[in-house]
C-alpha cells in the first residue's frame, strides 16, 4: 500500500522511540509528494509494515483526563486513522 504522510507525520514518525528496523528500511525508501520540499512523503508499506506503522502510532497516541488525544499526540492518532481507513489496508 502507499500511503501519502506530511512532513510533521514523517518526521514524528522518524523521531520516534524505538523505531524498528523495518520501519527505518520504509522511511529511507520513502517517496517525495509531488508538491516539493514543503510538501509530504509516500510511504511503500506492506500489509505487515503497516501494521508495525499502526502499532507504533497508536502506543504514542496519548489522551489527557478528559480522555480527548492530546496535542503532542495527534499527528500519531491521524497515522492510526488514516492506516485503518485505508482502502489497500
Amino acid at each position: 500500500m502507499d500511503l501519502a504522510v506530511t512532513r510533521e507525520q514523517f518526521d514524528a514518525v522518524r523521531g520516534a522511540r524505538h523505531l524498528p528496523d523495518v520501519l527505518k528500511q520504509v522511511l529511507a525508501g520513502a517517496s517525495r509528494a509531488g508538491d516539493g520540499e514543503a510538501g509530504g512523503y509516500v510511504l511503500h508499506l506492506t500489509y505487515e509494515e503497516a501494521t508495525a506503522l499502526n502499532e507504533l502510532c497508536a502506543w504514542n497516541v496519548h489522551t489527557d483526563p478528559s480522555g480527548a488525544v492530546t496535542p503532542e499526540s495527534r499527528v500519531f492518532d491521524d497515522l492510526v486513522k488514516a492506516i485503518l481507513t485505508h482502502p489497500d489496508y
